[in-house]
């Protein structure tokens, strides 16, 4: 999940900012590695947790994948998501297989 500063000025920029927040306390980080408490069993439940209920299976550790079973179709593997995936960087989108 990407969130770009607003050209709108310092107010823009402070609601972009405040929303990207936001979202993260929502669903988690996509990369362990940045989790404040990298090294906590604790928040690294938590944040598969929070990935989790917003059908995030997928998160980094590094270069390494980790992935949760969700128990149902999800419908993230169509064309157009797959297509997504094509020729881009590692860290371009967010974790996949």
């Amino acid at each position: 999940m990407r969130y770009r500063a607003s050209a709108l000025g310092s107010d823009g920029v402070r609601v972009t900012m405040e929303s990207a927040l936001t979202a993260r306390d929502r669903v988690g980080v996509q990369d362990f590695v940045l989790l404040e408490n990298f090294t906590s069993e604790a928040a690294f439940i938590e944040n598969l947790r929070r990935r989790f209920r917003e059908n995030l299976i997928y998160t980094y550790i590094g270069p390494v994948l980790v992935s949760v079973n969700p128990y149902r179709d999800l419908q993230i593997y169509s064309r157009q998501h797959m297509e997504r995936y094509r020729g881009v960087s590692f860290y371009e989108v967010p974790p996949h297989l």
